[in-house]
């Protein structure tokens, strides 16, 4: 009976060894996973002051000036889709005074705009596929830096400005009596719009 329990046991254990050997890894059900949502196309634009100009009468003069902070384009869709930062211009305009009332104009086609050298910021993709080549302005918009995509994260750049002025240009108006210093300086307003 001793010899018989023996063998039992020894099969029993013999088949709770096989038993655990052959029941399969049990997955206890931990995962890590994270939802990630795309963010906004922005842009985030300057205004410039171009240097003053004395008209010689015979020849064309060159207003210049750079972007008064540096530009920056931001990506954040995570869709790699195609994106464009378009301007548009208003005419130049050099506002009535008090005493010279009729306002002066010079055409928004003077303006040639540079957007200058398009840089990734850390993270983004390389900027080889940015095109940002010198705009003569207009009033409709037109593409001023456009990227084929993927061009995801954020991208600086700092144009430049050059208004070109004809010999037979007006002067800009007196902003009060005729020889005053105050002048009203030629204006354009340009509007940026990305998508």
């Amino acid at each position: 009976m001793k010899k018989t329990m023996k063998g039992a046991l020894v099969a029993l254990s013999t088949c709770i060894v096989l038993a655990v050997a052959a029941t399969p890894a049990v997955a206890d059900g931990n995962s890590v996973d994270s939802t990630v949502s795309g963010g906004a196309l922005t842009e985030s634009t300057s205004g410039a002051t171009l240097s003053g100009v004395t008209l010689d009468g015979s020849s064309t003069q060159t207003a210049t000036g750079t972007a008064s902070s540096q530009w920056s384009i931001t990506d954040a869709r995570g869709t790699g889709a195609a994106w464009t930062l378009s301007v548009s211009a208003t005419d130049f305009t050099s506002s009535a005074g008090t005493v010279e009332t009729t306002a002066r104009i010079l055409p928004a086609t003077a303006l040639t705009i540079t957007p200058g050298t398009v840089t990734a910021a850390t993270g983004a993709d390389p900027a080889s596929n940015i095109t940002a080549d010198p705009l003569s302005a207009s009033t409709a918009a037109q593409a001023l830096v456009a990227a084929a995509g993927p061009d995801k994260g954020t991208y600086t750049l700092t144009p430049t400005f050059s208004l070109a002025i004809p010999a037979n240009a007006y002067r800009s108006n007196y902003s009060g009596a005729v020889g005053s210093s105050a002048l009203n300086p030629y204006t354009s307003t340009l509007t940026y719009t990305i998508g």
